[in-house]
């Protein structure tokens, strides 16, 4: 018989996955978001919430303010729930099967190209703004000195 629970990691006495822990925890992680979304909007870094409620996150664990059991019911609940969003992705597979079959490099071959062009095209439009950008800066009476 195989173990319900695939977890490997050691835990303290009492750090079981209770409904309500994980519910906590859930919360807190939601509440993490919240603080790395008001903090990078206060500090205008150009980052989304969630990549700052990681490095937050990952900061507590490595100074040792928050131990990972704290978070390990939370955490294991919400790795769980990811499945939810790849079963689309794998019912279209198994819809379309043979037209993955027949057209599948092509439909990959049109997927890597259109990636591709946006990829570029977002770039070469990045790079335009901020030519445009320091020349505006550069020209006198504009208040701007060039950089």
């Amino acid at each position: 018989m195989i173990p319900m629970e695939s977890n490997l990691r050691q835990r303290p006495p009492g750090a079981g996955s209770h409904p309500l822990r994980a519910a906590v925890q859930v919360l807190f992680f939601i509440g993490v978001w919240f603080a790395a979304q008001f903090l990078l909007q206060r500090l205008h870094w150009p980052l989304p919430a969630a990549v700052g409620g990681l490095f937050l996150v990952l900061a507590l664990l490595a100074a040792g303010i928050l131990p990972e059991h704290r978070l390990a019911a939370g955490a294991d609940w919400l790795l769980g729930q990811m499945l939810l969003f790849f079963i689309p992705p794998l019912l279209a597979v198994v819809r379309f099967g043979p037209l993955l079959a027949h057209s599948g490099l092509r439909l990959l071959g049109a997927i890597a190209l259109g990636s591709l062009l946006v990829l570029v095209g977002t770039g070469l439009a990045v790079e335009r703004t901020l030519r445009w950008e320091r020349a505006r800066q550069a020209r006198p009476g504009r208040g701007g000195q060039a950089r």
